[in-house]
């Protein structure tokens, strides 16, 4: 093999389409085609005035040099006091390290506790870095498959079924991306007890843990007892806050595991912006109405999303987190990606093919109510137009 070629873990990882279809959008937009954007995972809001306020008066002020490469303490000690008054969750600013975005978090993490030939269980639908993630780390990716006729929920009994000797790790990720399901505190506690009794992490991927609907508990499995010493907590700032740009997110990570998480980070990327660490600090430390607000606008979205959907009759699963819904487009005899192209070309609508999330997402699309209600009754008037012609 010629020595002038990417390494085989380049070529074995894969790009997002997710981004390849946010290209398609933007290019199509360059022409001067409207399309209605339900593809992209990220709130349509500006960042909040305040935080956006203290932002520039760091920047002013000389906030513009390196931060210590945990994060500034600040930050740090903000982030314990939210998971404590929020979630009842007792966390030292010793076991958090700020990084860029949940993204570097979570690879730091995998990075960190991943050895050539361990095994990964990632349920599936997934979000669409998690296998590349798994094989960069050099781990065996075993797919746990969700099914919509189990609402797409998590049950203890199927992780026991994928538990070997070489299991590593399970990823959570409740609110759930694709699906919006939130996994039940019952059967996290019984997965819980799994890992304790079976020695394996829980990479705890929590970022949209703010976006509940319909009085559903959310629940972070590092509060069952003995958990906290084996769950790295991921959490961002891009969807609570409408930071998504700004890349700033956090990892929480067990007490005799952060010392060499933070090598991890150090080799990675040093450290995180400092000036952008004061304006997450704010974000915190302030009226948390902003995220209120915004979790409001996104169950009046989720409700206008779904009568449509129910009118059209494409059939899903009530979304209680995050802001997708996952319905299935089986009875139209396409596959996911003929579904969206049909989409894209004929009603000028953008979503996500559901095998972008793996082998388990076929025969559905991801659809994001990440944009106003005026463009959701528009492209999903001509989602109606064009599927009445098949």
């Amino acid at each position: 093999m010629p020595k002038i070629m990417p390494s085989e873990r380049t070529r074995g990882i894969k790009p997002s389409r997710i981004r390849e279809t946010l290209e398609k959008v933007t290019n199509a937009k360059r022409r001067g085609i409207e399309i209605t954007n339900f593809s992209i995972g990220r709130p349509d809001f500006d960042s909040p005035v305040h935080i956006k306020e203290a932002t520039k008066k760091a920047l002013d002020n000389g906030f513009v040099h390196y931060a210590p490469s945990a994060g500034i303490t600040e930050l740090r000690e903000a982030v314990c006091r939210r998971f404590q008054e929020d979630f009842d969750l007792d966390v030292d600013p010793g076991e958090v390290i700020i990084t860029i975005g949940a993204t570097e978090a979570i690879y730091t993490a995998l990075q960190l506790i991943l050895n050539l030939g361990d095994e990964i269980i990632v349920p599936e639908p997934m979000y669409v870095y998690y296998s590349g993630w798994s094989l960069l780390g050099g781990a065996k990716l075993i797919s746990l498959p969700l099914t919509k006729e189990k609402a797409f929920l998590l049950e203890a009994e199927e992780v026991k079924k994928h538990i070997t000797s070489i299991t590593k790790a399970l990823i959570l990720n409740s609110p759930h991306n694709p699906t919006g399901q939130v996994f039940e505190k019952n059967e996290l506690i019984k997965v819980a007890e799994l890992a304790i009794s079976q020695d394996y992490f829980v990479i705890s991927d929590d970022i949209y843990n703010y976006m509940i609907y319909d009085d559903v508990e959310y629940f972070n499995i590092a509060k069952v007892p003995g958990m906290k010493e084996r769950t790295f907590i991921i959490g961002s700032f891009s969807k609570t806050y409408a930071m998504d740009g700004w890349r700033v997110g956090y990892l929480i990570a067990p007490r005799q595991m952060i010392s060499d998480a933070l090598k991890m980070h150090q080799h990675f990327v040093s450290c995180q912006n400092t000036f952008v660490q004061v304006g997450a600090q704010v974000a915190l430390t302030a009226s948390q109405d902003c995220v209120h607000e915004m979790v409001e606008e996104f169950d009046r979205r989720r409700c206008l999303l779904m009568s449509y959907l129910d009118e059209i009759g494409l059939p899903y699963v009530r979304p209680r987190g995050a802001f997708y819904v996952f319905p299935s487009i089986k009875k139209f005899g396409l596959n996911s990606k003929e579904f969206s192209d049909l989409l894209l070309n004929e009603a000028r609508v953008a979503v996500i093919p559901g095998d972008a999330f793996g082998s388990a997402g076929e025969g559905y699309i991801r659809i994001a109510y990440s944009t106003s209600c005026e463009e959701i009754e528009k492209g999903m008037e001509r989602v109606r137009k064009v599927l009445r012609k098949l």
